[in-house]
Protein backbone atom coordinates (compact mmCIF):
# COMPACT_ATOMS: atom_id res chain seq x y z
CA UNK A 1 0.00 0.00 0.00
CA UNK A 2 2.71 2.52 1.01
CA UNK A 3 5.92 3.11 -0.85
CA UNK A 4 9.28 3.15 0.92
CA UNK A 5 8.91 5.56 3.81
CA UNK A 6 10.39 7.03 6.94
CA UNK A 7 8.80 6.36 10.31
CA UNK A 8 9.34 7.73 13.81
CA UNK A 9 8.68 6.23 17.22
CA UNK A 10 6.71 8.64 19.38
CA UNK A 11 5.98 8.46 23.09
CA UNK A 12 2.74 10.31 23.78
CA UNK A 13 0.84 11.19 26.94
CA UNK A 14 -2.37 9.20 27.36
CA UNK A 15 -5.34 10.72 25.52
CA UNK A 16 -7.41 12.75 27.97
CA UNK A 17 -4.64 12.94 30.58
CA UNK A 18 -3.79 16.27 32.16
CA UNK A 19 -0.41 16.34 30.41
CA UNK A 20 -1.96 15.58 27.01
CA UNK A 21 -4.66 18.21 27.44
CA UNK A 22 -2.30 20.95 28.61
CA UNK A 23 0.40 20.22 26.01
CA UNK A 24 -2.20 20.06 23.21
CA UNK A 25 -3.63 23.42 24.29
CA UNK A 26 -0.15 25.00 24.20
CA UNK A 27 0.64 23.52 20.78
CA UNK A 28 -2.69 24.41 19.14
CA UNK A 29 -2.82 27.87 20.75
CA UNK A 30 0.67 28.80 19.60
CA UNK A 31 0.10 27.28 16.16
CA UNK A 32 -3.00 29.46 15.70
CA UNK A 33 -1.25 32.61 16.96
CA UNK A 34 1.92 32.10 14.90
CA UNK A 35 0.64 30.33 11.78
CA UNK A 36 2.70 27.29 12.76
CA UNK A 37 1.75 23.62 12.22
CA UNK A 38 -0.37 21.67 14.69
CA UNK A 39 0.92 18.28 15.84
CA UNK A 40 0.25 15.81 18.65
CA UNK A 41 2.29 16.23 21.82
CA UNK A 42 5.07 13.64 21.83
CA UNK A 43 8.71 12.96 22.47
CA UNK A 44 10.50 11.20 19.62
CA UNK A 45 12.07 8.06 21.03
CA UNK A 46 13.82 7.19 17.76
CA UNK A 47 13.88 8.14 14.10
CA UNK A 48 14.23 7.20 11.32
CA UNK A 49 12.92 3.71 10.82
CA UNK A 50 12.97 2.96 7.09
CA UNK A 51 10.36 0.48 5.92
CA UNK A 52 8.83 -0.69 2.66
CA UNK A 53 5.27 -0.42 4.03
CA UNK A 54 3.28 0.48 7.11
CA UNK A 55 2.99 -3.20 8.04
CA UNK A 56 6.78 -3.61 7.71
CA UNK A 57 7.32 -0.59 10.00
CA UNK A 58 4.93 -2.03 12.61
CA UNK A 59 6.67 -5.42 12.44
CA UNK A 60 10.07 -3.78 12.98
CA UNK A 61 8.76 -1.87 15.99
CA UNK A 62 7.20 -5.05 17.46
CA UNK A 63 10.64 -6.70 17.26
CA UNK A 64 12.19 -3.66 18.96
CA UNK A 65 9.59 -3.69 21.77
CA UNK A 66 10.28 -7.41 22.39
CA UNK A 67 14.00 -6.58 22.64
CA UNK A 68 13.20 -3.65 24.92
CA UNK A 69 11.25 -5.97 27.23
CA UNK A 70 14.22 -8.34 27.47
CA UNK A 71 16.84 -5.61 28.00
CA UNK A 72 14.90 -3.29 30.33
CA UNK A 73 12.65 -5.88 31.92
CA UNK A 74 8.91 -6.26 31.54
CA UNK A 75 8.32 -4.80 35.03
CA UNK A 76 10.08 -1.58 34.01
CA UNK A 77 7.93 -1.29 30.88
CA UNK A 78 4.67 -2.08 32.68
CA UNK A 79 4.41 1.50 33.96
CA UNK A 80 5.41 2.92 30.58
CA UNK A 81 8.43 4.95 29.50
CA UNK A 82 8.59 8.16 31.55
CA UNK A 83 8.92 11.70 30.27
CA UNK A 84 9.75 14.06 33.14
CA UNK A 85 9.18 17.70 32.24
CA UNK A 86 12.03 20.02 33.16
CA UNK A 87 11.81 23.47 31.54
CA UNK A 88 10.84 25.36 28.40
CA UNK A 89 13.78 25.99 26.07
CA UNK A 90 14.54 26.95 22.49
CA UNK A 91 16.34 24.94 19.86
CA UNK A 92 18.08 25.68 16.59
CA UNK A 93 16.00 23.43 14.33
CA UNK A 94 12.56 23.78 12.73
CA UNK A 95 11.15 20.85 14.73
CA UNK A 96 12.87 22.06 17.92
CA UNK A 97 11.92 25.74 17.74
CA UNK A 98 10.38 25.96 21.24
CA UNK A 99 10.26 22.86 23.39
CA UNK A 100 9.85 21.33 26.80
CA UNK A 101 13.09 19.67 27.87
CA UNK A 102 13.10 16.34 29.67
CA UNK A 103 15.03 15.90 32.94
CA UNK A 104 17.10 13.03 31.57
CA UNK A 105 15.81 9.79 33.05
CA UNK A 106 17.65 6.51 32.59
CA UNK A 107 14.74 4.48 31.16
CA UNK A 108 14.12 6.93 28.31
CA UNK A 109 17.83 7.21 27.49
CA UNK A 110 18.31 3.42 27.60
CA UNK A 111 15.25 2.88 25.38
CA UNK A 112 16.76 5.23 22.81
CA UNK A 113 20.14 3.46 23.03
CA UNK A 114 18.49 0.08 22.47
CA UNK A 115 16.66 1.53 19.44
CA UNK A 116 19.94 2.84 18.02
CA UNK A 117 21.46 -0.64 18.37
CA UNK A 118 18.36 -2.36 16.98
CA UNK A 119 18.34 -0.23 13.81
CA UNK A 120 22.14 -0.05 13.62
CA UNK A 121 22.01 3.75 13.74
CA UNK A 122 25.44 5.27 13.56
CA UNK A 123 26.39 8.89 13.21
CA UNK A 124 23.13 10.24 14.55
CA UNK A 125 23.10 13.38 16.67
CA UNK A 126 23.02 12.93 20.44
CA UNK A 127 19.60 12.03 21.84
CA UNK A 128 17.82 15.19 23.03
CA UNK A 129 14.60 14.14 24.77
CA UNK A 130 11.96 16.87 24.61
CA UNK A 131 8.38 17.63 23.66
CA UNK A 132 8.24 20.25 20.93
CA UNK A 133 5.72 23.01 21.59
CA UNK A 134 6.22 25.08 18.43
CA UNK A 135 7.61 24.13 15.02
CA UNK A 136 8.98 26.96 12.93
CA UNK A 137 11.88 28.95 11.54
CA UNK A 138 11.53 31.92 13.86
CA UNK A 139 14.63 34.02 14.58
CA UNK A 140 16.39 33.68 17.94
CA UNK A 141 14.77 36.68 19.68
CA UNK A 142 11.30 35.60 18.54
CA UNK A 143 11.95 32.04 19.77
CA UNK A 144 12.99 33.44 23.16
CA UNK A 145 9.86 35.60 23.32
CA UNK A 146 7.62 32.62 22.51
CA UNK A 147 9.41 30.46 25.09
CA UNK A 148 9.08 33.16 27.77
CA UNK A 149 5.36 33.56 27.07
CA UNK A 150 4.78 29.80 27.27
CA UNK A 151 6.84 29.57 30.48
CA UNK A 152 4.84 32.33 32.13
CA UNK A 153 1.60 30.46 31.42
CA UNK A 154 2.71 27.01 32.59
CA UNK A 155 1.40 25.44 35.76
CA UNK A 156 3.50 26.31 38.81
CA UNK A 157 4.33 22.63 39.17
CA UNK A 158 5.84 21.77 35.76
CA UNK A 159 5.70 18.09 36.76
CA UNK A 160 2.02 18.25 35.70
CA UNK A 161 3.35 18.07 32.15
CA UNK A 162 5.23 14.83 32.84
CA UNK A 163 3.79 11.51 31.68
CA UNK A 164 4.35 7.79 31.29
CA UNK A 165 3.86 6.47 27.75
CA UNK A 166 2.37 2.95 27.86
CA UNK A 167 2.88 2.44 24.13
CA UNK A 168 4.88 3.53 21.13
CA UNK A 169 3.03 5.39 18.42
CA UNK A 170 4.48 4.57 15.01
CA UNK A 171 4.18 7.66 12.84
CA UNK A 172 4.88 7.86 9.13
CA UNK A 173 7.01 11.01 8.96
CA UNK A 174 7.72 11.11 5.25
CA UNK A 175 7.16 14.59 3.83
CA UNK A 176 5.97 17.76 5.57
CA UNK A 177 4.48 17.47 9.06
CA UNK A 178 0.99 18.15 7.69
CA UNK A 179 1.30 14.80 5.85
CA UNK A 180 2.47 12.78 8.86
CA UNK A 181 0.13 10.11 10.11
CA UNK A 182 -0.03 7.70 13.01
CA UNK A 183 -0.14 4.19 11.52
CA UNK A 184 -0.52 2.26 14.76
CA UNK A 185 0.55 1.71 18.31
CA UNK A 186 2.60 -1.01 19.94
CA UNK A 187 1.94 -1.57 23.65
CA UNK A 188 5.02 -1.81 25.84
CA UNK A 189 3.57 -4.50 28.07
CA UNK A 190 0.87 -7.09 27.67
Amino acid sequence: MSSHGKYSLWLCPAVGSSAQTQLSEIITGKAAALGAPVFSPHTTLFSPVHASSDSDALAQVREYVAKLGVELGKDTLRAGIPFRANKVATGGKYHQCVLLEEQGNAVLVLANGIARQHWNARGQPAFYPHVSLVYGDFEGPMREEIAAEISSNLPEDIEQLSFFAPQINVVRTTGPCEAWRDIGTIRLSK
